[in-house]
């Protein structure tokens, strides 16, 4: 048995021999790696930056110059008081440590600075376990020894505070200082007033070293009372250590140095939707460990924003709704074949509001500032507001009609109001009416949809099924609430008003996403914001994709090819003689006006195929729900085809500005004028005849009659139209 001990013993001490002179022996760099880097995040064009991401981890390297002498005090007192004396590995301390672990007394750890250096930069970074193993002990203290013998206790030091983890995602003193107190390490004695402070530089020092030993679990924003208790035990040791006097000490634990949590500060960009929506996305995507290090090797995502497209909409919609008292609004534009998200542009607008009580709740809710434009990680009213789609629900109304047998030539009958029998309706009818007054006779169901006749689609949305209308928006891509007790989509079907879409309450991304599923024939595919994530590279040498981080394009058919099309081409009639007409180009648009009951929301969705294959949906309406009245020049009611269908065209104007100026720079021509000339009407066949249409008002005027041409034909580019738009509708 002695034998077979002695054996063990000097295997083991062999072993162990070998093993430490390999790691002395080994190349290794103890070098401070280098930042994360930030994701930058790219237009559809691959080039064209306009915003970027932050890396998860928080963490900015500064020289040896900047760290004041006294945070290089106060993290020794906390984490290791013999630093300036040991050569690596701190005997006593570990035998401290390990009779305290023995004899159940409060556990105390006996690694170095020197050592906690070589876990955080060396072992972690080369991917090895930072569990408490005997091995992993061994080995952090051979290297250790190594590197204090390559360097001397100064830049360990440094470099140790420039890697050192303090919570919340922070790392090094710099990064801290800036988290916690809104200040350069550099300037941690710099009072908010500006002046010089020794004595809050000790404070705010003092803090942070005393957090470093378990930051998770004395994290000061989440437990600022245990963290002023670390922070007294390193203001001790420092007494202790004869680096401050009891009176200096007694003076910092007094200093009042509540953290303040600064964030970072977001980057200035045109599309700050946009960045948040696919910051939020990439972010998801990259919280496993692996991940994480890949997202801080560099990333570039390439998302689908056209650069040109969204720059015209956000500009359009500032021109047409200028003042801070007028309506939100809300435009996203997708493109029809793959469902790439083009373009997205939010006005937020609400007045400043006091501090109030809710009569509901009882909770107080906090006053807020008024608010005129997107503010940054806030509402995104495309994909988080749901509003009612009131006479845009008509052209899915009409495809299910289409799809049971409805011709679209089919005839009916359009009174001005109805009278339907409804018990859950106060009197017990329903009695809805159309928008205009002359909207009264005869149509066919194109023409109803072109004019928007509520009293021929109401009757038209009962006959056919108003589930099968519902559940064809839902296949097609509309987005409504959650019921949360069901956990269902909250689209009810079951009222006589469903036909005027007032329980089809979308966000406007969707519900362009919705009319592109029909445009595009019949099938549906789901948005996405980006294609492509590289890691790494440059404009000019792109780096490598990450497989299995792109959105896939996914495809369903809604509807059979036939029948989209045959609706596609009613759509047209609404921007050439309909409801739309102010929304007209010089190229074929198929789309709806859509408002509810006194204007409270107004919608127009337009689709093009060349040259943008693009649709556009354009929401306008009041935080409180009140009705839009007398608006931006608009006399009365705002309705779908005023406004937004104005927005609609002016970003098509805007957007052929951008692109002509461009060609110019490009060129080295005198730039064109900012003027858009008035543009020739587009010439189309007549629509499908339908019987004689009695109305109380002079007819509009219509186009001339020509051959139309196929719904793939690629038409001219031509300068836009605005014509002053049709009230009604």
């Amino acid at each position: 048995m002695a034998r077979v001990i002695l054996v063990g013993l000097v295997a083991i001490a062999v072993g162990a021999t070998s093993f430490v002179g390999g790691l002395l022996a080994a190349p290794i760099d103890f070098a401070v790696p280098p930042p994360p880097k930030s994701a930058l995040l790219l237009a559809a064009d691959g080039r064209t930056q306009f915003a970027t991401i932050p890396p998860p981890q928080r963490r900015t390297v500064v020289p040896a110059a900047d760290i004041p002498d006294v945070m290089r005090k106060a993290i020794i007192s906390a984490e290791d008081e013999r630093f300036l004396e040991h050569k690596g590995v701190d005997p006593v301390a570990t035998v401290r440590a390990a009779y305290r672990d023995l004899t159940g007394g409060r556990t105390q750890g006996g690694s170095t600075i020197t050592q906690q250096y070589v876990k955080n930069v060396y072992i972690q970074e080369h991917g090895q376990s930072a569990d408490k193993t005997l091995i992993r002990k061994v080995k952090e203290a051979a290297l250790a020894v190594r590197l204090e013998n390559r360097l001397p206790k100064e830049q360990i030091l440094t470099d140790y505070l420039n890697v050192l983890y303090l919570g919340n995602n922070v790392y090094g003193v710099q990064a801290a200082a800036r988290y916690y107190f809104g200040v350069d390490v550099k300037d941690l004695d710099k009072a908010p007033n500006g002046k010089r402070d020794p004595i809050l530089a000790l404070a705010r020092a003092s803090l942070l070293a005393g957090i470093a030993p378990a930051p998770s679990a004395w994290n000061p924003v989440k437990d600022f009372t245990t963290a002023r208790q670390r922070q007294r035990y390193t203001l001790n040791q420092m007494i202790t250590l004869k680096y401050v006097s009891s009176a200096e000490a007694s003076a910092a634990f007094g200093r009042s140095i509540k953290p303040v949590k600064e964030a970072l500060p977001d980057l200035p960009t045109d599309a700050p939707e946009f960045a948040d929506l696919v910051k939020a996305q990439v972010q998801g995507k990259f919280k496993s460990d692996a991940a994480q290090a890949l997202f801080q090797s560099g990333l570039r995502v390439k998302t689908t924003m056209d650069n040109d497209l969204q720059a015209a909409a956000a500009r359009a919609m500032r021109e047409v709704l200028p003042d801070k008292d007028m309506p939100q609004a809300a435009l996203a534009a997708i493109d029809i074949r793959n469902g790439d998200v083009k373009a997205m542009a939010t006005l937020v607008r609400y007045p400043a509001k006091a501090a109030y009580k809710d009569p509901k709740t009882g909770k107080l809710i906090k006053a807020r500032p008024a608010l005129n434009g997107y503010q940054r990680n806030g509402l995104n009213l495309t994909t988080s507001s749901f509003h009612s789609t009131g006479s845009a629900i008509k052209p899915f109304t009409l495809a299910i009609a289409v799809k049971e047998g409805h011709s679209l030539s089919e005839r009916r009958y359009g009174p001005q109001c109805l009278k339907i029998r409804d018990a859950t309706v106060e009197g017990g009818y329903y009695r809805p009416c159309n928008a205009g007054d002359g909207e009264v006779g005869t149509f066919s169901l194109r023409s109803a949809l072109a004019h928007s006749v509520n009293t021929i689609y109401i009757p038209l949305a009962n006959d056919v099924g108003r589930k099968d209308i519902r559940d064809l928006m839902l296949a097609a891509g509309v987005k409504v609430k959650v019921d949360p007790k069901t956990g269902k989509p909250d689209f009810p079907y079951g009222y006589n008003s469903f036909g005027l879409g007032t329980t089809a309450e979308v966000t406007p991304l969707s519900l362009a996403n919705a009319y592109a599923s029909l445009v595009n024939h019949g099938v549906h595919t789901a948005p996405r914001f980006y294609s492509e994530i590289r890691v790494g590279g440059t404009p000019d040498e792109p780096g490598e994709v990450l497989n299995g981080y792109t959105p896939k394009i996914e495809r369903a058919r809604v509807l059979p090819a036939d029948v989209a099309d045959e609706v596609t081409e009613a759509m047209e009639d609404v921007i050439t003689s309909g409801t739309g007409r102010a929304a007209r180009q010089s190229f074929p648009v198929y789309g709806k006006t859509g408002t509810t009951n006194d204007a409270r929301n107004a919608w127009f969705v337009g689709c093009v195929r060349e040259p943008q294959f693009v649709c556009m949906s354009v929401w306008m309406g009041y935080e409180d729900n009140l009705p839009m009245r007398n608006v931006a020049g608009v006399r009365g009611l705002v309705y779908g085809g005023s406004l937004p269908a104005k927005i609609f065209a002016r970003t098509f104007e805007i957007l052929r500005e951008i692109q002509a100026d461009r060609k110019a720079r490009l060129a080295g021509k005198p730039l064109p004028s900012t003027a858009t000339p008035s543009p020739t009407p587009r010439r189309r066949r007549s629509p499908t005849p339908a019987a004689t249409v009695v109305v109380s008002r002079a007819p509009s005027p219509s186009p001339q009659s020509s051959p139309r041409p196929p719904l793939n034909s690629p038409p001219p580019i031509l300068p836009s139209s605005s014509p002053q738009p049709r009230a009604p509708g």
